[in-house]
């Protein structure tokens, strides 16, 4: 008998998922990637996917912890990655502020990039990658190389279909001459509506080579009715919203987190799970309620592509420059301590970062230790087999998980 009683389990979207999945796949069609999602998602943490036996010091309990999924699209899956992520991008920062820029498709093109997620989700990063780069050469703004990154998100609050990208940008760049930092205003990068425009003519020009090249001939979308999109498309002002700069490279690591292994919707955010409804926040104060099916289709909206990219590099940050131009810029930077803000300072950002360090190490021990659901005490012994690195993926003939 435990001496302590466990508390009533969080709400997860796992769930509603093993109670729902199989009368969804029933009444809906579904490809590769969504079952293995949806399959994935099920099994996560269960004696599905095996497990190890721990035993707690403080209670003496008991706990059996299951193998995770793994899966980028599992909510309950991406800490560990995230920290491992974040930790790599801490060495190619720079001591300037950062912009935080989003590049939003119209949607008008919602049903065309649903149907060919992977072709147009390319141009969306290419064109958006080649607007920046463009303005960052222009000799009247910068006239230097810029480096971004760019990460995809495809959801609303509400969990519809709504692909843009978060741009993530340095406040300046280095010359051509690689001899100077060219930086940028501390509360200004590019104008937005000049940003807007050239998105909106690199993309469209894509999406028209694209269709000369025969890309769509497998849709419903005829020459004149191609036409017709494209030209209202271009008539359309197309959104490119900057957010306000960060204040360094301090705020830039822990807002990266937030974005590069988000999912559509956490945990957390689940406020109902009942037989016929599902509730959930949105923004703020508001909620959204919806049944288990619609629930499961808006969270499957999502899934990305077998192998797709949705975390890219460019400019300075592009991987054939990180050992180059960026560490030439890292030490430009470092060496113009006296025309730093404060916010950049280096000897601050030192500091700082030595600290953060510090905190994320402690916190990254606290992660690898698993916490006992009786007394929530870190301090588990493994009695039981140890896990292995990698699990064998379920199959569909395998007995259903334990719940």
């Amino acid at each position: 008998m435990h001496p302590h009683s466990p508390p009533a389990p969080p709400l997860q979207i796992a769930s509603i998922f093993r109670t729902h999945a199989q009368s969804f796949r029933n009444h809906h069609h579904l490809s590769p990637q969504q079952e293995r999602v949806l399959d994935d998602v099920e099994r996560c943490r269960t004696s599905a996917l095996g497990g190890h036996l721990y035993k707690c010091e403080q209670c003496s309990s008991e706990v059996p912890l299951y193998n995770s999924c793994l899966n980028r699209h599992c909510p309950t899956c991406q800490a560990p990655t995230q920290f491992h992520w974040i930790e790599k991008r801490k060495q190619r920062l720079l001591l300037t502020d950062y912009f935080h820029l989003v590049f939003t498709l119209p949607e008008l093109l919602r049903p065309l990039v649903h149907r060919y997620r992977r072709l147009l989700f390319d141009l969306l990063f290419s064109a958006a990658a080649e607007t920046l780069l463009t303005f960052g050469r222009d000799p009247k703004r910068l006239g230097a190389q810029i480096g971004f990154s760019l990460v995809l998100h495809t959801w609303t609050r509400e969990l519809m279909f709504h692909p843009h990208l978060h741009g993530i940008v340095p406040g300046g760049g280095l010359d051509g001459a690689a001899d100077r930092w060219v930086k940028a205003r501390q509360d200004f990068l590019f104008p937005v509506a000049a940003l807007s425009q050239v998105f909106r003519g690199k993309f469209l020009e894509g999406l028209i080579n694209l269709f000369e090249a025969g890309a769509f001939k497998d849709s419903k979308v005829d020459p004149t009715s191609f036409r017709k999109l494209t030209c209202r498309l271009a008539r359309q002002d197309w959104v490119v919203y900057a957010k306000k700069p960060f204040g360094g490279p301090e705020q830039i690591v822990n807002y990266l987190g937030l974005y590069t292994h988000r999912v559509a919707i956490s945990n957390s955010r689940l406020l109902s799970i009942q037989d016929d409804l599902i509730t959930f926040r949105t923004r703020g104060e508001g909620t959204c309620s919806i049944p288990p099916h619609e629930f499961i289709r808006r969270f499957l909206l999502h899934v990305l592509p077998e192998h797709f990219v949705k975390i890219r590099h460019y400019g300075l940050l592009a991987p054939a420059n990180v050992h180059t131009r960026l560490r030439r810029a890292q030490e430009l930077l470092a060496q113009q301590s006296t025309a730093a803000s404060p916010s950049t300072d280096p000897s601050q950002v030192g500091a700082d970062s030595s600290s953060a360090r510090s905190d994320e190490n402690e916190t990254s021990a606290d992660l690898a230790r698993p916490r006992c659901p009786y007394c929530g005490g870190r301090t588990l012994i493994l009695v039981g087999p140890r896990p292995a690195r990698f699990y064998r993926r379920p199959r569909r003939s395998d007995p259903p998980p334990d719940t």
